[in-house]
């Protein structure tokens, strides 16, 4: 019975081999050669690929892969070959132009990169990865006001897109106008958490919070600069400050009785503003991420975020810290990774600086 019983499974399995579809042997053969690409096999790969092509031909994500090995060995010639024959398939993404756009750009093409990208957002309008790139070219060429326009373009068609955070935010804090730069690195770090930019990020914050507060009898905040332009005062509209003011005016508040500023004191210093900005600004001057300080407040969780959000920063600090507040960090991290609780972004909620 035994041997009976083994030999209809051996038949089973045969037969299920068999019964496979070119599709399902094509993706199969695909992992085992991106495995292959990942170990620095990549012509073992590129070839493995071609059968996958072969076996599925109607994929664009073999020839797709294909042309990545050949940016791997900057082959970008090749690369942009066959990306423009993957452009004709019937079911793409974003991402076969903006690796074309990439592989003209590492050509030193950015004019062509740029047309790659601008056709690829007439293809698909909501691709924050395609503006991110376009406005990588003009960063490179030192043109930040153009780089600046296509990021915030970026978060306007895709909110949750995080690089173009990323990118606002070492911008920003590296101008005159480092509240853009705080606000647009938050949101960043909330969109990607625990990964080396968040962490390059929690020090950048940090550090520019520390920039732009003087204590003492000379009191001040320089987080940004406020421009008011008479030629877009409406008559009989309502007027409206600009965000800077709103922000140092509360912000200054909240500095009222601090000596000195590191972890603990940021932390009271923040929450202080959001009960400031929450009495009369929150209303008329909405901004998604006071509105997600305000709900950890409410929630108990706000020192513990603050304590967790600088804490490269001043490490040190933050180590003490934890150490002495163990069960309330704990609390926040159970409360922070439950989905219901994470920052949300809509198209109804995002902030962008220029708008």
């Amino acid at each position: 019975m035994n041997k009976v019983l083994l030999l209809l499974l051996v038949q089973f399995i045969v037969v299920s081999f068999f019964a496979q579809t070119d599709q399902e042997k094509a993706f199969e053969k695909a992992k085992e050669a991106i495995k292959m690409m990942d170990a620095g096999q990549i012509d073992e790969s590129i070839q493995l690929l071609r059968e996958c092509e072969k076996m599925d031909p109607e994929n664009y994500q073999y020839p797709y892969e294909i042309a990545y090995a050949h940016v791997l060995k900057e082959e970008y010639d090749k690369a942009a070959k066959i990306l423009k024959k993957v452009k004709k398939y019937k079911f793409i993404n974003s991402q076969v132009y903006q690796m074309l756009g990439n592989c003209y750009s590492l050509m030193g093409k950015p004019e062509v990169a740029i047309k790659e990208y601008e056709m690829g957002m007439k293809v698909f309008p909501n691709s924050g990865n395609l503006h991110l790139e376009k406005g990588n070219i003009y960063l490179g060429q030192g043109k930040y006001d153009e780089a600046v326009v296509n990021y915030e373009n970026g978060i306007a068609v895709d909110p949750t897109f995080t690089s173009n955070y990323y990118r606002l935010a070492k911008l920003f804090l590296n101008s005159r106008d480092k509240l853009s730069g705080l606000i647009y690195g938050e949101i960043f770090m909330n969109l990607e958490r625990t990964t080396t930019r968040t962490q390059e990020m929690s020090e950048l914050l940090y550090d520019a919070y520390q920039s732009s507060i003087t204590l003492g009898d000379t009191m001040r905040v320089t987080f940004c600069k406020v421009i008011i332009d008479a030629a877009t005062i409406v008559s009989g509209e309502e007027f409206r400050l600009p965000l800077c003011a709103v922000f140092e005016n509360n912000f200054i508040l909240a500095l009222l009785g601090e000596q000195t500023l590191d972890l603990n004191s940021l932390a009271s210093i923040r929450k202080k503003f959001i009960e400031n900005y929450f009495k009369k600004d929150a209303e008329e001057y909405p901004n998604v991420l006071f509105q997600f300080h305000k709900q950890m407040l409410d929630n108990g969780v706000f020192d513990a975020y603050n304590h967790y959000l600088f804490q490269i920063g001043n490490q040190e600090e933050f180590n003490q810290w934890k150490e002495s507040h163990q069960k309330e960090f704990e609390e926040f991290v159970v409360w922070y990774i439950q989905e219901e609780n994470s920052l949300k972004i809509t198209n109804d909620t995002k902030f962008i600086r220029s708008r």
